[in-house]
């Protein structure tokens, strides 16, 4: 059960081959392991977790990345590149999603790159960003993924897996936005 997210020898990121062969290519399994692993990170216990990456935190990190001219319009996705990184970063702030519910611990980079197989146990890698923040930004950053790889149905069975009965998606677009900022 191999998953890497490493570059194919044709320049892809080899996304869909990890998943074709993750669970002997049953989709739908491979959806519900993703769903249940974030759950468990989001489920830790976050009473000795240090760190802090709330929406503060990730607008404090998008507006010192476009004042230092670190973000390229070019690495946005295509509906947001019409838009400086300045326009976009005024529609972050404007939108900032009121809490709903305490943090819970956080990737903070929620992606297929950051995962791995240990025995039969996805593991998460690259945890530098983790910390106490809205699981809407490992939801919305994994969401992305899942979208362009397989499409926007595979979704649905990750959130149900996930354990989200009716996602918020304002919360959840929001976190798609600031991440253009992000990258």
């Amino acid at each position: 059960m191999p998953i890497a997210h490493d570059q194919g020898s044709d320049g892809t990121d080899g996304s869909t081959d990890v998943l074709a062969g993750l669970a002997g290519g049953d989709i739908g399994a491979v959806l519900g392991a993703l769903g249940r692993s974030l759950r468990g990170v989001h489920d830790t216990d976050p009473t000795n977790c240090p760190w802090v990456c709330g929406v503060s935190e990730i607008v404090a990190e998008a507006s010192s990345r476009v004042a230092s001219g670190q973000v390229a319009v070019d690495r946005f996705d295509p509906p947001y590149r019409r838009y400086a990184p300045v326009e976009l970063l005024d529609l972050v702030v404007g939108s900032i999603p009121s809490p709903s519910v305490p943090p819970v611990v956080v990737h903070g980079s929620a992606r297929l790159s950051a995962l791995r197989v240990e025995g039969d146990e996805l593991r998460w890698a690259d945890v530098t960003a983790c910390g106490l923040g809205d699981a809407y930004r490992d939801l919305a950053t994994m969401a992305v993924d899942l979208a362009s790889v397989i499409s926007p149905e595979a979704l649905g069975p990750f959130l149900d897996a996930y354990g989200l009965d009716h996602p918020d998606l304002v919360r959840l677009d929001w976190h798609v936005l600031v991440d253009q900022l992000l990258r």
